[in-house]
Parts: structure tokens; C-alpha cells; sequence
């Protein structure tokens, strides 16, 4: 039967783009949102939604397969799309939903399995004459896995068999980092996968990540759509993708295309997926993995190709063949990706929670915007931390890049740390105008680096927005019988105080002083957060929004905080209460808190024990990646509050250590 009716298993981003293509196919729309999600739109915009009650981690809620299923079928639906991530690449899932009698819009389950397990895929592909990266895929054992590592040769990389996405997967440079890695990266593959199975893989010098983009149907056509380029990475994820590769000349895209369609027929694939490829500078490639499902960075291939990869999902799933053939896909021009994420490049790519006041991305020719998240919206510790796609195309590189950059410097989304000043750097850096990529770029480019703040647009904004709050739009203010009052404000960055004072002119205007300068400020007008203003003689127009530092005060006198985004520089500063709050302490001394909201997964150290400065004390697991809560300075483990399984909030005391003696 016909599919009416898609339930997408999958939350935020994929699944608006998913009901996006349905809804212009004339299908109904089915949502799934757990406690967490109620209010997030993708729950909003969809046909019906089956709401989750209970608690919000991702296996009670979008990993239960039974309760996907189950709420499939009391909304209505007949067919189900998995997304990416969660139950996407999971055969036995894919078969429950058939057995239940839905569409499986995805790959067959025996086509899934083969590729599911690295260790397995690596033997299909090499099996059917493409060439893999020297490893090896036997045995656990550690003392076995350090043998292959040494026959191999340092670096090598340890990967997850079940994983992708970067989780469990660790680089290896010594023998005497094998056992710690080992450990490290089947914790995390076992917390995301259910299964801490490793291969290791020689690690291939100035890796370019290079992928192909297949789509095939029931009746035996197999089509390749081009290659991106994915070789801007932090910590093995994606940061930022584009298609064509700057790389790949003709005659290497036919042999990558080759490749990969060799390898989704050896499987009997059907549907959309995607063969991942490592080069090197040379142009010589290896298979890494195949991807049975939609990859976040699809988007550019649609821009290049002109094809709605969805609807060929949808289509294929319904059992029709593919409207075009090989020779039918045209690449032409170019698109790149930067994925916007809620995470602190500065702290070891931590993520970040908490409601986003705004999420706003300024969209012009040019522009795609897939996101997940809108103003207001909160970001929990359940899930990926992903906000929004932000794509660009052009008829070239140089023109995508130049339409991009615009984009990020226009994006703004204050109440979050996001890693909005690194997409800013890496399209700054003139190793990407160059196209001189691999998968070590951030480190070669020296990125991430602390972001410009421009403290004093902060003051100057913060001030132009209270007197025009307080004398409630245009016209004098501080007008007095006797003149015109000095007026003064104290304004706190982190741990730095500035004072400012200014005194209202002829006009409407004010003349600020702050940080030894003196700017002449007048504001013509505000539409929403968009203050109009004239600072020095140059007219310009900022974002500016404030929000109570405190929940439930909304005076500025109260000591709220101010945002402000110029289109380039952004900073956030703090009116300094006027009745500040008493008995306010410093940190207590030798407290190692928790960084991020995560559940512990490893305590290292007990009481009494001693430690030296940046030894590991607890491991969190954070969004299906693992930090580690590092000791500030030598002392003596006095007190270990984290237990094993333990969730913890951010800022909680884990570990106190007392100075050593």
C-alpha cells in the first residue's frame, strides 16, 4: 500500500526536514517528543504528535524501539523514518517495524547489519575489490590489540565497530597510550552503542574524509550523487561540509563513485546511505564505513545535485524506481555546511544547556537554514546539542564561502555558548580560501582561539538600551530644571568591573564614558531586538537583548545581563546590582566540580590519594561523549562525592582535594 501517513522516530532538525518534503508530497505528519521536547517545534509543526511521558533520557524515550512503534501506530501512521542517529542503523528496529506491519523507509535489515559492524564491513568491501585501510578486526584482548597496533605501525586510530559519529573512537601515537585509549573508547562505545567491540586502523597522514552519497532502489538501480568533503573535524565529528571536494578532480570521482556503488550492491542495498572513504594527498582512497541511513550533511548534496534526497527516500520506500539514471546527475556549482552546536569549543567542546533567548540566523540569497531550535527554546542535557544546519551555495566556492561567512557573522544566539566564533575563524583562515584541508585543520590553524569580545560595544549598548527602556522611546532624558544630570553604571564582564557615565544631550543623544574613551550615542529607533543608533557618527544597527540574570527580576537596576550582536562582535556584560546580594563566597577551595550536566562513568581516585596536577579524576559522559574532570593542582583526594551511574548537574562537587603538604 501506498505510504499516507510518515511517523518520523526522531526529534528537533531531521525531523521538520523529514515532514518538510512529506507535507509537499501530500503525505500526513506524525511527531515524537519526550518530556524534555514538548516545546520544541518540530512537536509544534506535525500533523499529530504522541507525546512521551516519564523520564527523558534517549533509551526510554527515542532508543525504545517498542515505544516507537506503539506510538506509530496509535497516531495513525504507516510508515516510519528513522532520521540519523538513535534508531537509524538498527536492523533488529527495522524489522520490528515491518513485522508490525509499517514502511521501514530505509535500507533492508540484512543490508544494515552487514554494514553496522566496522569489523564486518571492512571484509565486504575488500571482498568485492576496494581497498581498506591496513588494521586489524579480531580479537579484544588487549595484549593481541597492542600486537596488531606494533605490526601496523603508531598512529593508529581504535574505532568503535557498531559507532560512527566520532564516539569510540580514539587516536593512539605510543604503545603506552594503547591501554588508557582502549579503556576510554569502549566505555563510550558501549554507552552509545551497546557494544564496546573495537578494530584498529593504521592512521592514514593528512587524512582528507571524503564520502560518497548513494541512493538505490528495489529494482536494482544504484546511483552515486557525488563525494563531500568532511575533513573539518573536532574530536572525529563533523564540523563543516561541502560538496564538490576541492580534491577530487574527474577521473578520482568516477573511481570514488565506482567504489562505492560496488560496495552497496555487495549488501543488496536500498535506499539512501552513504560510503565514507579516507585519502591522501596523493589522491590514493581506502573504505572506512558505510552509513545505512540520511547523513546531517545532506543538504549540499541536494544544493548540488538539485535532487530532494527525502523524497527519494520516500519514493523508494514506496516502492517505485528511481526517476533519473547515472548519467541523469549533474554536480553543478558549490555548497557547504557548518553545523551550529550548543557546545564550548574553548572547554573541550563541553556542551552547553539552558534556553536560547534567540535563535537567529539571517537568511539571504543563497542561504539554507535546517534547524531544530527556535527563540526561546531550551537545550537539554538528554540529547545532541545540534541547533541548526546553516548551508550555503553559489555558483562556486569562493561565492558559498563569501555567503556563509555573512551568515555566522549574522547569527546570533545569546543565553547559549555556541561554536559560532569557530565557523567564524575556520572561514577566516586562509587555509580553508586555499582549500588546504585534512582532518588535523584545527590544530594546524591554531583554532579554537577565545573570541573577540568587544567589551566596550557591550557598555555602550547596555547603556543606550536603558535610557531608552527608562524614558520609553525617543526624546530628552535626564532632563533636570538645573541641567543635565552625570548619570553613572557599573558593569561587570567575568570578573571585570567597568564603570560608565553618561549624561544625556541636545537631541535625545548621550555622551558615554567607559574604558578611557568618550562616544557620542544616539538611538533612532528599536524593532524587536534591533536597536538603531548612531555611535560616533556612523549609523549602525545592533541586536541587542536583555534578560534577567536571575529568574523573576526584570529591572535593570536588579543587575540584569545585556546582549549584544553587531553583525561581527558580540559580547554579553552585566549591570551591577545596585543592592548587591550578601554573603556571596568564592569557590569552596580544592572543589573539582562536574563541568556539564553528564552521568559519571569513572572515579579514578579514592580518599587519601595522592594526586598531581592534570591527572584524571572522574570521567563524565556528556551527549554520548566523555570528559574528564582533571585535578586543578597537586594535593590529597580529601572527599569523592561522584559514584558510578550517578547523574550530576553542572557545577556539582564531584571530588575536594586538600594541598599536598
Amino acid at each position: 500500500m501506498p505510504i499516507h501517513t510518515v511517523f518520523v522516530a526522531n526529534r528537533a532538525e531531521i525531523a521538520r526536514r523529514v515532514f518538510r518534503t512529506a507535507r509537499r508530497l501530500g503525505m500526513g505528519t506524525v511527531a515524537v517528543a519526550s518530556e524534555a521536547d514538548r516545546s520544541l517545534p518540530h512537536a509544534r509543526e506535525a500533523d499529530r504528535t504522541v507525546l512521551l511521558d516519564g523520564p527523558s533520557d534517549a533509551s526510554s524515550t527515542y532508543l525504545d524501539g517498542a515505544r516507537m512503534i506503539e506510538a506509530a501506530k496509535r497516531a495513525g501512521a504507516d510508515a516510519i523514518h528513522p532520521g540519523y542517529g538513535f534508531l537509524a542503523e538498527n536492523a533488529a528496529f527495522a524489522e520490528a517495524v515491518a513485522a508490525a506491519g509499517l514502511t521501514w523507509i530505509g535500507p533492508p535489515p540484512s543490508a544494515i547489519r552487514a554494514m553496522g559492524d566496522k569489523a564486518a564491513a571492512r571484509r565486504v568491501a575488500a571482498e568485492h575489490g576496494v581497498d581498506v585501510v591496513p588494521g586489524f578486526d579480531g580479537s579484544q584482548d588487549e595484549g593481541e590489540l597492542l600486537a596488531a597496533a606494533e605490526r601496523v605501525g603508531f598512529p593508529v586510530l581504535l574505532k568503535a565497530t557498531a559507532g560512527g559519529g566520532g564516539r569510540g573512537m580514539r587516536r593512539v601515537d605510543t604503545a603506552a597510550e594503547l591501554p588508557e585509549a582502549l579503556r576510554s573508547a569502549k566505555r563510550e562505545a558501549l554507552a552509545a552503542f551497546g557494544s564496546d567491540d573495537v578494530i584498529l586502523e593504521r592512521y592514514v597522514t593528512g587524512p582528507r574524509h571524503l564520502e560518497v552519497q548513494v541512493i538505490a532502489d528495489a529494482h536494482g538501480a544504484v546511483l552515486a550523487l557525488g563525494e563531500r568533503e568532511c575533513s573539518i573535524q573536532r574530536r572525529h565529528q563533523k564540523v563543516i561540509e561541502e560538496a564538490p571536494s576541492p580534491m577530487v578532480d574527474a577521473a578520482m570521482r568516477e573511481r570514488l563513485q565506482e567504489a562505492a556503488v560496488r560496495v552497496a550492491r555487495a549488501v543488496g542495498y536500498v535506499g539512501a546511505g552513504t560510503v565514507e572513504f579516507v585519502a591522501d594527498a596523493s589522491g590514493a582512497f581506502w573504505f572506512l564505513e558505510m552509513n545505512t541511513r540520511l547523513q546531517v550533511e545532506h543538504p549540499v548534496t541536494e544544493l548540488v545535485t538539485g535532487l530532494d534526497l527525502v523524497e527519494l527516500q520516500l519514493r523508494v520506500a514506496d516502492g517505485e524506481p528511481l526517476p533519473l539514471r547515472q548519467e541523469d546527475v549533474v554536480l553543478r556549482g558549490w555548497a557547504i555546511e557548518a553545523r551550529l552546536v550548543a557546545e564550548d569549543p574553548m572547554r573541550d567542546w563541553l556542551p552547553a544547556t539552558g534556553a536560547a533567548h534567540r535563535v537567529h540566523v539571517p537568511v539571504e540569497e543563497g542561504i539554507r537554514v535546517d534547524g531544530g531550535f527556535e527563540d526561546g527554546d531550551v537545550v537539554s542535557p538528554y540529547y545532541d546539542a545540534m541547533l541548526a544546519k546553516i548551508i550555503a551555495s553559489g555558483p562556486d566556492r569562493a561565492t558559498a564561502t563569501r555567503r556563509l561567512r555573512r551568515a555566522v557573522e549574522g547569527a546570533w544566539v545569546p543565553g547559549l555558548v555556541t561554536n559560532l566564533p569557530l565557523l567564524r575563524q575556520i572561514l577566516a583562515d586562509e587555509r580553508w580560501s586555499a582549500a588546504d584541508l585534512d582532518t588535523a585543520f584545527l590544530a594546524r590553524a591554531g583554532l579554537p582561539r577565545p573570541p573577540p569580545v568587544d567589551l566596550r560595544v557591550g557598555v555602550l549598548a547596555a547603556v543606550a538600551l536603558g535610557s531608552w527602556e527608562r524614558r520609553g522611546g525617543p526624546g530628552p532624558a535626564g532632563f533636570r530644571t538645573f541641567g543635565r544630570a552625570r548619570q553613572h553604571d557599573r558593569f561587570r564582564y567575568g570578573a571585570e568591573e567597568v564603570d560608565a557615565w553618561w549624561t544625556p544631550t541636545h537631541g535625545g543623544g548621550l555622551s558615554v564614558e567607559a574604558l578611557g574613551e568618550t562616544s557620542a550615542v544616539t538611538v533612532l529607533g528599536r524593532e524587536g531586538d534591533a536597536l538603531e543608533l548612531v555611535v560616533d557618527g556612523v549609523r549602525q544597527r545592533w541586536r541587542v537583548l536583555r534578560v534577567a540574570a536571575v529568574a523573576g527580576r526584570a529591572s535593570l537596576d536588579d543587575g540584569d545581563l545585556v546582549y549584544v550582536h553587531t553583525g561581527r562582535l558580540e559580547s554579553v556584560v552585566e549591570l551591577a546590582p545596585r543592592f548587591p546580594a550578601v554573603g556571596a563566597g568564592d569557590d569552596e577551595p580544592g572543589a573539582c566540580t562536574a563541568p556539564t550536566p553528564g552521568k559519571v562513568v569513572a572515579v579514578a581516585v579514592t580518599p587519601g590519594d595522592a594526586v598531581t596536577r592534570g591527572q584524571r579524576l572522574v570521567t563524565l559522559e556528556a551527549m554520548k561523549m566523555e570528559h574528564a574532570v582533571l585535578a586543578p593542582h597537586d594535593g590529597v583526594v580529601a572527599d569523592v562525592r561522584a559514584e558510578v551511574g550517578q547523574q550530576v548537574a553542572e557545577g556539582e562537587l564531584l571530588v575536594r582535594l586538600e594541598a599536598a603538604e
